[in-house]
């Protein structure tokens, strides 16, 4: 089945060009067609961000339950190790 298409130009700096010629070629496809997966995984992404936002809104507004910003601040701490050991491996 054919998708319905059109054309979108969109520039972008040579190293950008370079890195996406790079992911292409070790995926053994296009250029087109990595820059059209790409697009697709962040409308998706966007669109259940924004789902989820409406949700929590309509939440908020029923009165719904939700964390403290000291609870928020606890989770995020506890990612920090985490993250430095991931930045650690990037090094290697």
């Amino acid at each position: 089945m054919a998708r319905n298409s059109g054309n979108v130009t969109v520039r972008v700096s040579s190293e950008t060009q370079k890195k996406l010629d790079h992911i292409s070629a070790s995926f053994d496809r296009s250029r087109n067609w990595l820059i059209n997966e790409a697009i697709e995984n962040y409308l998706e992404i966007y669109e259940w961000q924004e789902q989820r936002i409406a949700e929590r809104l309509k939440t908020a507004e029923k009165g719904g339950k939700f964390l403290s910003s000291d609870q928020v601040d606890k989770i995020v701490e506890s990612f920090k190790p985490w993250l430095c050991d991931l930045r650690s491996l990037q090094k290697i």
